[in-house]
């Protein structure tokens, strides 16, 4: 009887430990999987729903304002600068093509928003009183058959009517829609910074327990059957141990992936295209400055407002601010660093010297700058900054497959390793237990 219990109290023990190290296998493996899931979430987030149509919507405030600006250059333009007219107007339907796709996918991103389903409609009901206001002024324009410089009093008041609901209402709305969309992206990189933060956690803990519950009955079964090791349980422990290391560095890989990706990429690309957007709209305002002769003063205090947004300097007046620009800005592009800093300001500081010198000129002369000069500064700078956007796209990108690629290495290799490790765990204690039978 002595002898029974004994076997009865060996063979409950190493039942015991058994279960206690495929459990912990078992929490292990569910904290791996938990912890990929939830930052695959936030990649699929990031990485191809949300990010790229923020992105995307992102543009609609450079095309809508670009697009502004083109109708300003159509009406400046006289009838000698047809081919240049029938240009600006190819590249107006262009850019309305693109924003019809930008404010669908942006339909598409609010579909659970009501908000923003209503700030989307509202920019699509807009822009076609906008398209009827702008194609009233520029058949005005037409019909008055001017030269080149100031149109006839009631184009430029036709323009304005159109301009006028353009920069109060539409293109407010577009931002607020690039900011409402935008926190989709914030809040799930936030959640998943939380998550991965609190699944690293759990797999170490879960990892350290397994490994411990697995020398345990290691060092039992040695103890008490006299056997140096068990093959199979050392298998097991190394799988268990690879689990753990390679679960907690792909994690780690997957969530330093998101970082990059939100970080260099995608907060990036947001503050580029938003420099663009408020440049182009500059442009803009110094083509509307020599368009409309009754706000010529409020087309300049608009440009110097947004020239303050893009390099903030402190500064009086549009000369004022021109004359003091220097390297040591803050504002949008005061936030990039190294040569991208430097390459931008260096184009910045042209276009805006160029700006200084064409309101020292007379009319006519003031056009032909802007047409040349001017208008080549101008496409200067936005070369580089468009040069930046898509780099750091590609950083995006490159970021997001990253994190897929640890992600779908993770699936792959993991659950097979610690499954093998909980079979072999079984292998290794059945002939004991099948002593005591």
């Amino acid at each position: 009887m002595p002898s029974a219990r004994r076997g009865k109290s060996v063979s409950g023990r190493v039942r015991t430990l058994t279960g206690l190290s495929l459990l912990t296998l078992t929490l292990l493996l569910a904290a791996i999987l938990g912890g990929a899931a939830s930052t695959g979430s936030g990649l699929r987030t990031i990485g191809h729903d949300a990010g790229p149509q923020v992105l995307a919507t992102t543009g609609l405030h450079r095309q809508m304002s670009e697009m502004d600006a083109l109708v300003a250059e159509t009406l400046l333009l006289g009838r000698e600068y047809g081919p240049q007219q029938q240009a600006d107007l190819t590249g107006y339907d262009q850019r309305r093509l693109e924003i019809s796709e930008s404010l669908l996918k942006a339909y598409r991103l609010a579909l659970d928003d009501p908000v923003e389903q209503r700030t989307v409609e509202s920019l699509i009901e807009g822009l076609g009183r906008y398209e009827r206001l702008a194609a009233q002024a520029r058949l005005l324009d037409v019909q008055s058959e001017h030269t080149a410089g100031q149109p006839p009093d009631h184009v430029v008041e036709a323009y304005q009517r159109a301009t006028d609901l353009m920069h109060r209402e539409l293109l407010p709305q577009a931002y607020n829609l690039t900011l409402e969309t935008g926190t989709i992206v914030r809040r799930a990189h936030d959640a998943e910074r939380s998550a991965t933060s609190l699944a690293r956690t759990a797999v170490i803990v879960t990892g350290l327990l397994a490994l411990a519950c697995l020398l345990g009955l290691q060092a039992y079964l040695t103890s008490r059957f006299r056997r140096v090791f068990a093959p199979a349980l050392v298998v097991a422990t190394v799988l268990t141990a690879a689990g753990l290391v390679t679960g907690t560095a792909l994690l780690n890989r997957q969530g330093q992936a998101l970082e990059e990706a939100k970080r260099r990429g995608f907060d990036s690309v947001l503050t580029l295209t938003r420099a663009r957007a408020i440049s182009r709209s500059m442009h803009g305002d110094q083509s509307r400055y020599l368009l409309d002769r009754f706000r010529k003063d409020t087309y300049e205090h608009t440009f110097l407002d947004k020239s303050r947004t893009i390099a903030a300097v402190e500064s009086t007046s549009l000369p004022d601010y021109q004359s003091k620009l220097r390297a040591n800005f803050q504002g949008l592009l005061g936030g990039l660093t190294g040569q991208d800093r430097e390459r931008l300001f260096a184009v910045y500081q042209r276009f805006q010297q160029a700006d200084a010198r064409m309101r020292t000129m007379r009319a006519e002369a003031a056009i032909k700058f802007w047409d040349g000069e001017l208008t080549q500064a101008y496409e200067s700078y936005d070369r580089v900054l468009e040069e930046l956007v898509r780099r750091h796209e590609s950083d995006f990108e490159r970021a997001i497959d990253s994190g897929d690629g640890a992600l779908e290495t993770l699936w792959r290799s993991v659950p097979a390793g610690l499954a093998a490790g909980a079979l072999l765990v079984l292998v290794g204690v059945w002939p004991r237990l099948r002593e005591y039978r």
